[in-house]
């Protein structure tokens, strides 16, 4: 019997109706990493998928296709990326960061380069937000620790909401990348399936966290799409856009999608030649 194909998923909370129903599928089997580790893993072979950021696709987009159907994005304000400030500060000159996640890292740049004027030193700071506040003006809440803290307040800035106001599109937060043909039709139908049934679980998910707990995660992870639909495709591509308008990557990454079945028939001249 063949072993399982690795799939990479990160380990942040906001991921989980992508990948929750995945873990009963007989072919497939679920590596949890922090999403570095699993950007390197990808590149080197050693997963047939990742649920990687928009910069790692970037990275890579001449070898890497999208599996459509499924992703994570965010429309308008949600305080999923925000920057937390200390009280009373006038300018941002110092952002302290997790660097686990350089997208939202570039996204924070960019927003605050084009919508303030402002180009604060990056500080990359791991621990608790008190730590990472520190000796810097401000921090980049994303991921679980903005489920903690990044709840509205007067002294923060939601990143989706400017970047929403700014292009009038979703921000995408991870999206699944793989090679062509490292996964057969099947596999990539149940990818695409498992997010439908994990935004239809949410209720379910949220059942392993602590009682008093449940109905703020319900709320967050309700408060993303989990569907990579038009419009988020659009907001994707027009990251890939700022990442070359502001020197990131040296040329816009084109969205390579994994071709459907029926685009594969489509493709295949014999399909419909009846062999008698």
């Amino acid at each position: 019997m063949p072993h399982p194909k690795l799939l990479g998923i990160p380990n942040q909370f906001y991921t989980r109706p992508l990948t929750e129903a995945l873990r009963t599928h007989a072919s497939l089997q679920l590596k949890e990493d922090a999403r570095p580790n699993l950007a390197r893993q990808l590149l080197d072979h050693d997963l047939a998928a990742a649920l990687l950021s928009p910069l790692d696709y970037a990275k890579e987009s001449s070898d890497y296709c999208l599996i459509p159907g499924a992703a994570v994005a965010s429309y308008g304000e949600m305080t999923s990326l925000v920057i937390r400030f200390h009280e009373g500060v006038q300018q941002i000159k110092t952002l302290a960061v997790d660097p686990s996640f350089a997208s939202e890292i570039v996204l924070a740049k960019i927003i605050l380069a084009e919508s303030f004027d402002i180009e604060p030193a990056i500080r990359p700071v791991m621990g608790s937000v008190d730590t990472m506040l520190q000796g810097a003006d401000a921090v980049l809440l994303a991921g679980d620790q903005a489920l903690r803290y990044g709840r509205a307040s007067s002294n923060a800035i939601d990143l989706v909401e400017e970047w929403n106001e700014m292009t009038g599109l979703p921000f995408v937060h991870a999206i699944w990348c793989t090679r062509d043909q490292s996964l057969t039709d099947d596999e990539v139908d149940f990818v695409q399936q498992a997010a439908v049934k994990g935004v239809a679980g949410i209720d379910d998910i949220v059942l392993h966290i602590q009682k008093e707990e449940r109905e703020t995660a319900k709320s967050y992870l309700e408060s993303f799409s989990y569907d990579f639909d038009g419009t988020a495709r659009e907001g994707l591509g027009e990251f890939m856009k700022y990442l070359y308008y502001h020197g990131i990557q040296p040329d816009v990454a084109e969205l390579n999608f994994l071709k459907t079945r029926d685009e594969k028939k489509d493709d295949d001249p014999l399909q419909n030649i009846s062999p008698n």
